[in-house]
């Protein structure tokens, strides 16, 4: 399903959020257990394709999910106002107690999370194989 909207949590077990712009962020749920949704995030991510994102992340941060994975193997552009979602999707996390991990490989997301020391706050898998799809043990996975 693709909606104008961010999706929300649902029984669905994949769903999708479109930016303003179709063409420039596409934002997919996939809960893969009950504990756990995976975010597949592809496009840019910028400033006004991230309030999309915040939207769903903020969502899932507040359902049943103890655990939220964000894909983002299939951004293109990661820019200031991408970090700042991330981050304050981390901060959400942590005050409700959930775990918020990324998975990403490319220069174009590593390289920001990096030279803004992000990289040292977030969990950072290279494969969403690597990351945790089941229940987690705490906010810090």
């Amino acid at each position: 399903m693709t909606a104008a909207l961010p999706s929300t949590a649902s029984d669905d077990p994949l769903s999708a959020a479109t930016s303003p712009r179709d063409d420039l962020l596409t934002v997919t749920t996939r809960r893969v257990s009950p504990d756990t949704v995976v975010l597949e995030v592809r496009g840019d991510l910028d400033m006004s394709t991230s309030p999309t994102l915040q939207n769903v992340l903020l969502s899932h941060l507040h359902d049943a999910a103890s655990q939220v994975t964000v894909d983002l193997t299939g951004v293109s552009f990661l820019s200031a106002a991408g970090l700042t979602v991330l981050v304050n999707a981390k901060q959400a996390a942590v005050a409700a107690g959930r775990s918020l991990c990324v998975v990403a490989c490319a220069r174009v997301v590593l390289l920001p999370l990096t030279i803004t020391g992000l990289d040292g706050v977030f969990d950072i898998y290279p494969e969403l194989a690597d990351a945790p799809l089941g229940p987690v043990s705490g906010p810090d996975g």
